[in-house]
């Protein structure tokens, strides 16, 4: 038993110096960005030469975001793994990957340090689509309020919802604020305060000759379709106008047509107009049938 426990003693001191004995590698660093640049992308980006405009001879790498702009162009490129140009002597991925983490830890530590999100405006006013949206979104009412406010001014002729172009006056406070109140009554169910009349045109570029609306029935040809808020139960008066031409006329009455109305999907009214009269109708636009611009015959207009 002795003699066992002497040999496996040995053996272990002899395991122990065998492993104190193996020499680890040591890790090895990152490249320093500055020999980096110096070897590969200074050659051409200097003073004299100014490749592509970038000159990074005279730039201080250690103090990148004194540059932030320009080093970002230089991290784009050494992401894309891009420069330096076929040809030349480039570095191993390992290099490029450790030198732009590098510049973006430097670019992003100075950045928290002292952010800085630009020129703000003092007062962002909502335009008419986002007061309209905010309704939408805060109340649970579709509602587009939009021509009731006035128009939003617009800094290059474009855009409507640039903080500095969006002023504040005595009208439009007064318009935001009478939208406010019809909004608030809607949204908590009190009734109008007095009746209003709301009106829906269809432009008159839109070809009615096919479907126009999926909330529209299948087969039907032209016409409108709205979503509208009812404020409170009671009786609403509907009125229809057809389209009409250059000299006035209803288009469309040679013939039968069929005019619906409904509610929800639900057929209201439908009424039957045109095609009662005999003889020629005046001409829909001055591409009319015959001479442009001619009358109907004398029953047409007197019908």
């Amino acid at each position: 038993m002795r003699r066992a426990l002497i040999v496996a003693v040995v053996v272990a001191v002899s395991i122990i110096l065998g492993i104190s004995g193996v020499e680890t590698a040591a890790p090895q660093k990152d490249p320093a960005p500055s020999a980096v640049l110096d070897r590969y992308c200074v050659t051409c980006h200097n003073e004299k030469l100014r490749t592509a405009g970038l000159a990074l001879d005279k730039l201080d790498v250690m103090h990148a975001s004194a540059n932030a702009e320009i080093w970002e162009r230089v991290i784009e490129k050494l992401r894309a793994g891009s420069m330096p140009p076929p040809g030349r002597p480039r570095p191993d991925t390992a290099t490029y990957r450790a030198v732009a983490a590098w510049l973006e830890n430097e670019i992003d530590r100075a950045w928290a340090a002292s952010p800085n999100p630009g020129r703000i405006g003092a007062v962002h006013r909502l335009n008419r689509t986002e007061y309209s949206n905010a309704i939408r979104d805060l109340l649970a009412v579709d509602l587009d309020v939009r021509s009731q406010l006035p128009g939003d001014e617009t800094a290059d002729g474009s855009f409507d919802n640039f903080a500095d172009s969006l002023s504040i006056s005595t009208a439009h406070l007064e318009r935001y604020l009478s939208v406010a109140r019809q909004v608030t009554r809607l949204a908590t169910g009190l009734p109008p305060t007095s009746p209003k009349m709301d009106r829906f045109e269809i432009p008159l570029h839109v070809l009615q000759d096919e479907r126009q609306s999926e909330d529209l029935p299948f087969g039907s040809r032209g016409g409108i379709a709205v979503r509208y808020e009812f404020p409170i139960d009671g009786e609403y008066l509907i009125k229809v106008r057809l389209q009409r031409q250059y000299q006035d006329y209803i288009k469309g009455m040679g013939w039968h047509q069929q005019l619906d109305v409904r509610l929800d999907g639900s057929l209201l009214k439908r009424f039957t107009v045109g095609g009662e009269a005999k003889g020629r109708p005046a001409a829909s636009s001055y591409a009319g049938d015959g001479e442009p611009g001619f009358a109907g015959d004398d029953a047409w207009e007197k019908y």
